[in-house]
Formats: structure tokens, sequence, C-alpha cells
């Protein structure tokens, strides 16, 4: 399981040769991989503060999230067919 897990973060991440590794792609997965721990984070520190809980506040900024994975799938799946074919193929 881990290893296809793997081989689909990588092809993800690479151009259509699978050995240069696209910027745009690796930074947006570094900050979609680090948005979720810091909103769980903030939700509980401010839970934790202020003693409460506004269901408002966390469904905005939960589907800001998931238009910014949204947005990185997008940009991948339009990249990839925009990308030249890789040479040899």
């Amino acid at each position: 399981m881990w290893s296809e897990l793997k081989k689909l973060i990588h092809d993800c991440l690479t151009e259509n040769d699978g050995q240069t590794y696209c910027p745009f792609r690796v930074s947006g997965f570094a900050l979609n991989l680090l948005s979720y721990p810091t909103f769980i984070g903030s939700t509980i520190y401010t839970v934790w503060h202020s003693h409460t809980f506004d269901m408002v506040s966390f469904g905005t900024a939960h589907a800001a999230i998931l238009a910014g994975c949204a947005a990185l799938a997008g940009g991948v799946a339009l990249k990839a067919r925009t990308d030249a074919p890789a040479q040899g193929n």
C-alpha cells in the first residue's frame, strides 16, 4: 500500500519525464500538507483559551483549505495536460 502511495505522490510532483520535480507542484503540496495541522492546532488553541467554538468560522476556514486543495489538484491536472510528452515513450 505504501509503495503505491509513494508512487502516486511522486507522479503528482514530477514532470512527464518522471525525474524532474516541478517547483510549483512541490510548493503547493507542502503548503497543503502544512495547512491541516496548522488549522487543527489553531482551532484547538482557540477553543482552549476562549472556551467557545464558532462553527461558522470553523466551516469557513475548512472550506478555504479544501478550495486550496482543489486549486492544487486542478493545477496539477492542467499542468499534466500541457506538459510536453516525455522523450523516449
